[in-house]
């Protein structure tokens, strides 16, 4: 495999590891986000403008670890060795090795905290960010193949949905962020089988 094929990935990865540093501190980001928010949502109280920030923060680790996965699977999917085989499995692997050493990075910085919780959110982005590159295959798949598919994607999307809103009318409850995002996707997973099973029954 030409080693041009790396250069996207591996740049991402540094571009991540400055942001990592104290450039990408809770004390540099509020300082341009905070005014942002609060022009779009005056009304907000200084915790709740907090808590938006830090939804923020989270929904980046999301973001930036999908784009990771997918930029990694392109390369491994088109590679002519051993990689060809297990394209999700070693773009999975890198990213979620990356984030860990990224939250240990952490860790030594006085301006940033390790957190293995960003690393399961990490992992997610991850996973959404190889499936979302996946999904295209969906199309090249059986007809019931796709149907199922297409079928878990919908009633996933349904669950996660409801229990989004749920969560909104009640105002999280006593849920912190990581616990709503695993009812979230646990409700959504289950819902997606459910859905299958319900297909699968009737096919």
């Amino acid at each position: 495999m030409s080693m041009k094929r790396y250069a996207i990935p591996v740049a991402w990865m540094l571009l991540m590891f400055i942001f990592s540093t104290d450039v990408g501190s809770m004390q540099n980001t509020k300082s341009f986000l905070l005014p942002m928010i609060r022009f779009i949502f005056s009304e907000l109280s200084q915790e709740q403008l907090t808590q938006v920030l830090v939804l923020i923060r989270k929904s980046a680790h999301l973001i930036e670890y999908a784009i990771l996965s997918a930029l990694w699977y392109y390369v491994f999917s088109r590679s002519d060795g051993r990689f060809t085989s297990h394209p999700v499995l070693f773009a999975l692997l890198i990213s979620v090795v990356y984030a860990g050493l990224d939250e240990l990075h952490h860790a030594l910085l006085q301006s940033r905290t390790g957190s293995l919780l960003d690393v399961g959110i990490d992992t997610v982005g991850a996973v959404l960010g190889v499936g979302i590159v996946k999904g295209k295959e969906v199309f090249k798949m059986s007809s019931s193949e796709n149907k199922k598919a297409k079928c878990f994607g919908w009633w996933f999307a349904w669950g996660g949905f409801s229990t989004i809103m749920v969560l909104i009318v009640i105002n999280g409850g006593p849920l912190v962020f990581w616990q709503m995002l695993l009812l979230t996707i646990t409700v959504g997973v289950a819902s997606g089988i459910g859905g299958v099973l319900f297909y699968a029954r009737r096919g």
